[in-house]
């Protein structure tokens, strides 16, 4: 038996030893300590909506396995997605920024501190705000392009936060066809950050700049996880994406 195999079974045997103790009603009081908490090959402990997608996904996976197709994940940690994610999106910020001097001009943000500091203070302001509440629209559009492909549409798509990191996230249940993850991956900077910025551009807003730079930087584990499905050299002829249930990152189910 393989690594990878001992693992999964290791965090299968959790996860069922996790509904045991839940089934077992008021026999979690009897002053016994209870079992070690479900977690994933990293070492992260699952949470109860995460147990939930991981035996959908398990089931899922059973089904596609019968049907002949193989697995393969494409799975990224949070270090290559902050590093090598956001280098990838550094060419389309430098693209606004160039594009937003050459039609503007170079702001003069020292001049902008001297003379009127209020308007700076409250133009950061506005771009911490818009930040954190465009973070969560940000997760919105993943779920709505997604619904368009997913199996039972917006019932199969899952919002929530996560208190590690702080961040909320996205996640669609049911299996997608390749165009329909990619698009719904990528629509979220391309919306918030591309588009918000060539609106900068003409309108010469530097705090809508700021904004738009930001929720670029925000896709790095978007776009890279879609550079990764894009050179990823299939197998097979028919081709199935589910998001991988407790990690970064999704599935790939192939067959020819």
């Amino acid at each position: 038996m393989s690594e990878n195999e001992e693992k999964k079974k290791e965090m299968l045997e959790q996860l069922n030893g996790s509904s045991d103790k839940k089934d077992a009603g008021p026999a979690r009081n009897s002053g016994k300590k209870d079992s070690k908490p479900a977690r994933n090959s990293d070492g992260h402990v699952l949470t109860e909506a995460e147990i939930k997608r991981q035996k959908l996904f398990d089931e899922n996976e059973k089904k596609l396995l019968a049907k002949g197709y193989k697995r393969h994940d494409l799975i990224i940690s949070v270090l290559k997605a902050n590093f090598v994610g956001v280098l990838l999106t550094i060419p389309f910020i430098a693209a606004m920024v160039v594009g937003f001097i050459l039609w503007n001009g170079m702001p003069d943000i020292d001049a902008m501190i001297g003379e009127k500091p209020v308007r700076y203070f409250a133009m950061l302001g506005i771009i911490i705000v818009a930040t954190l509440a465009l973070a969560v629209v940000h997760e919105k559009i993943h779920g709505w392009f997604w619904s368009i492909g997913a199996e039972n549409g917006s019932k199969d798509i899952e919002f929530g936060f996560q208190k590690e990191t702080l961040t909320p996230y996205c996640t669609c249940r049911s299996p997608l066809s390749k165009k329909i993850y990619i698009l719904g991956s990528m629509m979220p900077m391309t919306i918030l950050g591309i588009v918000l910025g060539i609106v900068a551009v003409f309108t010469g807003s530097l705090t809508l700049l700021a904004v738009a730079a930001l929720q670029t930087m925000g896709g790095a584990g978007d776009i890279l996880i879609s550079c990764m499905l894009l050179t990823y050299k299939t197998a097979g002829k028919e081709i199935i994406l589910i998001d991988h249930p407790t990690k970064i990152g999704l599935v790939v189910f192939e067959k020819e």
